[in-house]
């Protein structure tokens, strides 16, 4: 019973993962449709912008405005396409990652599965991701901004503020994989005793 509960387990872990996986290639590929749709790509105007570029009085406000960008260019396109990728690629790789993690906790392996290099996969994934799709987007941004003759504030790719909960769970990550390298380190040193 035990070890029937164990697989089912695992099998359903699988079927989460590769379900998270479908989903963000799935997700992807609308978006990249979207962008090299003749519509061109959605993009999110703040409102000095906005309100600059519909000549809107001093008095209106606007939050933001998403407008669409049909003369963005291949250059423009690719960034966007490539900000995608990278969000799709990285989804993928953890999902992957916690699978390898997960089913070795649910074998009983947790220090012996390669727990310890998904974790730090993980990690350096998430860590790679926060701090590359900002300046990827941004780039993609930028060119759809110039396309519709806004002004772009360069400044903007830096803000690393909304990622900061990604960036969270990456150094819990990382911690998380040196905690399981000692776990490791304690387990060989302790078969070696036996």
């Amino acid at each position: 019973m035990a070890a029937g509960t164990r697989t089912t387990g695992a099998l359903d872990l699988v079927v989460y993962g590769v379900a998270a996986s479908l989903a963000a290639v799935a997700v992807a590929v609308f978006r990249i449709t979207e962008i090299l749709g003749p519509e061109g790509p959605a993009v999110t105007v703040g409102a000095d912008a906005a309100s600059a570029a519909l000549g809107l009085s001093v008095g209106a406000t606007v939050d933001t405005v998403s407008v669409r960008a049909p003369d963005l260019g291949v250059g423009g396109r690719s960034w966007m396409i490539a900000a995608v990728l990278l969000v799709a690629v990285a989804s993928v790789v953890v999902a992957a990652a916690l699978m390898r993690v997960a089913l070795a906790v649910r074998r009983g392996r947790v220090f012996a599965g390669g727990a310890t290099r998904a974790l730090a996969v993980i990690a350096g994934t998430l860590t790679a991701a926060v701090f590359a799709w900002p300046i990827v987007d941004g780039m993609g941004r930028q060119h759809a901004m110039q396309s519709l003759g806004i002004r772009f504030e360069t400044l903007s790719m830096l803000d690393l503020l909304p990622l900061l909960p990604i960036l969270l769970v990456a150094v819990a990550a990382a911690v998380l994989a040196s905690t399981f390298a000692q776990g490791e380190r304690l387990q060989r040193d302790t078969e070696g005793l036996v």
